[in-house]
């Protein structure tokens, strides 16, 4: 009796395993690519999507910069008697207000504004030191509504 050899028809269950690691692999490779060449195609980054993530990027660079910055910059010298440098104004318009090494807006942003007010809900502290909310919204070229925002509370260590 002889043995006859018989083709197998289909693929095994390892072959599609590694089919689609070889996929998921060459679409690891692929994809930085892609984001580049989509990125030089859309031009100077004029598209809206482009114009949020930059002014999202400002947002965070200024609130690290007024991270940087002591207690005595944002306290009320109305109440709060602390030596230090001269407290910032309740609003700051940027970049018409910037400090030395403070970050300035990107080319395509109309402005941003800087806030600072007290935190109402912690009620009043003995000192007149309360911690203030710094506020930072960045508007689009003639904008009035903010393209991004965020903020952050800072108290007298």
């Amino acid at each position: 009796m002889r043995r006859r050899v018989t083709a197998v028809q289909g693929s095994s269950y390892v072959e599609l395993l590694v089919s689609v690691q070889l996929v998921a692999l060459a679409m690891t490779l692929v994809w930085p690519l892609y984001r580049l060449v989509a990125s030089v195609a859309e031009g100077n980054g004029s598209t809206g999507s482009s114009i949020r993530l930059r002014a999202a990027r400002y947002v965070q660079a200024e609130l690290e910069y007024l991270r940087s910055l002591d207690y005595a910059r944002f306290r009320d010298p109305a109440t709060c008697d602390v030596a230090g440098p001269p407290p910032f104004p309740p609003v700051r318009v940027l970049p018409a207000d910037l400090e030395p090494g403070e970050p300035s807006p990107p080319a395509p942003l109309g402005r941003a504004e800087v806030r600072v007010r007290e935190e109402p809900v912690l009620g009043p502290v003995p000192d007149g030191c309360g911690p203030r909310w710094v506020w930072v919204a960045v508007y689009g070229p003639g904008g009035d509504q903010p393209l991004a925002r965020g903020g952050m509370l800072r108290v007298r260590h």
